[in-house]
């Protein structure tokens, strides 16, 4: 008897999920339902191809439908919204879109994959045409073709995350004048003030105007206005994060759990057998205090897909949870974090001390070196590794996942000073950035 999979969302996770479904059951019947018109795609390069003139929509595609339904015999139906799900009845509603015509599919068992959506404030004017957020592709799209539309001097950013912080960049490279708004009295809310304070100096000499403690009051044809004065923009793009499409999930009686993500096991199973969910609508846990946290990025929502699909097919597989390593580009300087910073280990009950040092990308002596700043956490009862942040031109991006290895491990701070790390001028001295700071924040814990 051949299984029948229902599939609601595709990308990261939904096609992850469908994919991994073929490999283990090949005879199966596999249905993914998708509201949009692409698949499988890129969001994380979004910036880059809003401000490189030679980058088309179609370079961001990984998986296209026609490769999804004739290579890997998946059932892709783009343009079908799920309107409903019936456990009791193992059955899916959609509607087809445009027509708003409605059908319905039977399924042995389920995997929802339905995303994330971007947070945009009750604010007055958010609904005007040159009002922006940066999600799927049709959002690049709109952004890109405003852009060479022409007629975009000046941009307004609202939020100071990872994507605002990207968007500087972009925008500052179409040569668009660029104002930055945070609500809060710093960017990154909760990173260490010394890398934070290099991200602000990279943002002053990059043209970026930084404003802080930004109490945006409505959006009007001539930018921004806040509670003290008014910043001109032509574009406003608001980046204030994104919220767990759980609504369908909890319609169907399945349960919600933090930051009302869909509740799930490491088998990635909510609360209803046979009905399994993964990416940015799901939760996961955090391997360091073992708690449920909200993750939404893209490595996390391929495994979350990988590990549903596995079970889903009646597999047996764990997500094993997550550290929170994350990374980005801003101008010149890479950015990088894992694990807790010292605010959110604190909050976590651990007596957490944290240290910040700079040092060299490169041998003393060779002739391309730059500086790395470093700031690394580790809890004083038990000398356990818990955090690190990074700043610097060259050489973040590859070491933060060294640091994210030893995390993830569970390695101290005393293991983890004595990595066995490769040593070549070119790329670290002797005593490499990250093991310097764990030296340093060994002698700074005591005992360890």
């Amino acid at each position: 008897m051949t299984n029948r999979y229902a599939v609601i969302g595709g990308v990261a996770a939904g096609m992850s999920a469908a994919s991994r479904i073929r490999k283990v059951d090949p005879e199966s019947e596999i249905v993914v339902f998708e509201k949009g018109e692409y698949i499988s795609y890129s969001a994380c390069s979004m910036p880059y191809y809003i401000s490189n003139p030679k980058t088309t929509l179609g370079d961001l595609i990984v998986l296209s439908v026609d490769d999804a339904r004739n290579k890997r015999r998946i059932d892709v139906r783009t343009g079908h919204m799920v309107t409903q799900i019936l456990p009791a009845q193992r059955r899916i509603k959609y509607a087809k879109l445009p027509s708003g015509l409605e059908g319905s599919y039977d399924y042995d068992r389920l995997v929802i994959a339905t995303g994330a959506t971007p947070y945009v404030p009750p604010i007055p004017g958010s609904d005007r045409d040159n009002v922006f957020v940066l999600r799927t592709l049709e959002d690049g799209q709109r952004i890109k073709q405003m852009l060479e539309s022409g007629g975009i001097k000046k941009a307004a950013i609202l939020g100071a995350g990872y994507v605002g912080l990207e968007m500087c960049e972009s925008l500052r490279k179409c040569g668009v004048e660029v104002t930055l708004i945070s609500a809060r009295a710093m960017p990154m809310f909760g990173w260490n003030e010394k890398i934070v304070a290099t991200v602000i100096e990279t943002l002053n000499k990059n043209g970026v105007n930084l404003t802080v403690n930004g109490k945006v009051e409505r959006i009007t044809d001539s930018g921004v206005r806040l509670n003290d004065r008014l910043v001109e923009a032509d574009l406003v793009l608001v980046a204030k994060g994104i919220r767990p499409n759980g609504r369908l999930a909890e319609e169907a009686g399945i349960h919600l759990g933090v930051a009302g993500a869909i509740a799930v096991d490491q088998r990635m199973e909510t609360s209803v057998a046979g009905i399994f969910a993964a990416g940015d609508c799901a939760e996961s846990f955090h391997r360091i205090n073992n708690k449920k946290i909200y993750v939404p990025l893209g490595t996390v929502a391929n495994k979350h897909g990988r590990v549903a699909g596995l079970n889903c097919a009646r597999q047996s597989a764990r997500f094993p949870g997550v550290i929170s390593s994350a990374e980005f580009k801003l101008f010149e300087m890479e950015v990088a974090s894992t694990g807790m910073t010292r605010q959110v280990a604190v909050e976590n009950g651990f007596d957490a001390e944290e240290i910040v040092i700079t040092a060299s990308s490169a041998a003393h002596g060779y002739p391309e070196s730059y500086p790395i700043q470093v700031a690394m956490v580790g809890d004083k009862s038990s000398g356990r590794l818990l955090g690190a942040q990074m700043i610097g031109q060259d050489g973040v991006a590859e070491r933060i996942n060294i640091v994210a290895v030893a995390i993830f491990n569970g390695n101290t701070v005393d293991e983890f000073s004595m990595f066995d790390l490769a040593y070549a001028p070119p790329f670290a001295p002797v005593w490499d950035p990250v093991l310097v700071a764990a030296n340093v924040l060994k002698g700074k814990l005591g005992k360890f």
